[in-house]
């Protein structure tokens, strides 16, 4: 999506948002809590990337259904981390929330420098969206589907390398979760940032990649890169006919996750209020296309199935680096 697009996303529709969003809760019975003055989202990252543009269109429609500003706060740093900090220290009162992306399952797993941890300092909200993630390769790689690729590195005494954004990244992780169960051999690229490992990828100094759907479609579309298959674990609307990882590799399904979290010993009652605001928005309304147009599905789950879910990731991702004798960077 464009600028102007993602500059409509975040403004459009303030008068539908009034009507149907509040219209929505009439007749319902009203949570106990409800914010009485601004409340803070924390985003930990700098300003105008796909995750702070998520936070500004949540922030805004919370703002209209809670009747109280809630003001996006970037806290970029230390691998997301100087973000999460910022709210596992913040009053457990429900006016300091934060978006949380796979990172806050993965770098338990990674390092033991953390100044949190991430269930115990925490009150899981909801997981509000999820990013499909494609595995593509260069246009030019001599392998156009999974098995392929696999039987490839094998034949190939330096292996195919594969770019990510970093050590510890999901898509670093996937990559070697794949590389585990099947025997490829993959070596990792780390890059910093998508941007720069995305242009080697382009320019075949690079030939494979996790990355999340929204930033490779466009290339996907022009045939400069092939999908080998979706680690999602469902199909892609639109796109049904891309092979899902998992149905010819059991066991690997990832996708790039985006919940909110309060500070640990937030009230049950007020996580309850906070996260049935928070699904409201994000079923209401235009807000599921919005989302759409930004590369995600809608979750929108409950604070106990987010709760089970960060608990799983985090032991699922510590089996896959103790495996591969992973270290951080």
């Amino acid at each position: 999506m464009n600028d102007i697009g993602r500059r409509a996303a975040l403004g459009a529709g303030a008068g539908l948002l009034a009507a149907g969003l509040l219209g929505a809760g009439r007749g319902e019975a009203q949570p106990a809590f409800r914010p009485s003055r601004p409340v803070r989202l924390v985003v930990p990252f700098p300003p105008g990337g796909p995750t702070d543009l998520l936070g500004r269109l949540v922030a805004e429609r919370l703002s209209v259904l809670w009747g109280v500003p809630v003001v996006v706060e970037n806290r970029a740093g230390g691998g997301t981390a100087v973000g999460t900090n910022v709210v596992a220290r913040s009053a457990p009162d429900g006016h300091v929330i934060g978006l949380v992306i796979s990172s806050h399952v993965i770098n338990p797993a990674l390092r033991d420098d953390l100044p949190f941890d991430a269930l115990r300092d925490f009150a899981h909200v909801t997981q509000m969206t999820e990013a499909h993630v494609a595995f593509v390769a260069n246009a030019a790689l001599p392998a156009d589907d999974l098995r392929g690729m696999i039987a490839l590195s094998k034949r190939t005494p330096e292996g195919l390398s594969y770019a990510s954004p970093g050590v510890g990244s999901l898509s670093h992780l996937v990559g070697e979760l794949l590389a585990s169960a099947t025997g490829a051999n993959m070596v990792h690229i780390p890059y910093p940032g998508s941007a720069p490992a995305q242009t080697d990828l382009l320019a075949s100094r690079v030939p494979l990649m996790f990355d999340v759907w929204h930033s490779v479609r466009s290339h996907v579309e022009a045939g400069q890169l092939k999908v080998l298959g979706l680690a999602s674990g469902r199909p892609l609307p639109g796109w049904e006919r891309l092979p899902l990882i998992r149905d010819i590799v059991p066991g690997i399904e990832a996708a790039s996750m985006f919940g909110i979290v309060a500070p640990g010993g937030t009230p049950a009652p007020t996580v309850a209020a906070l996260a049935a605001g928070i699904r409201t928005i994000l079923l209401s309304g235009d807000m599921p296309e919005r989302l759409r147009d930004l590369g995600m599905e809608p979750v929108a789950s409950t604070p106990e199935a987010f709760t089970a879910y960060v608990a799983a990731e985090i032991a699922r991702w510590r089996t896959v680096v103790r495996e591969r004798g992973l270290k951080p960077a």
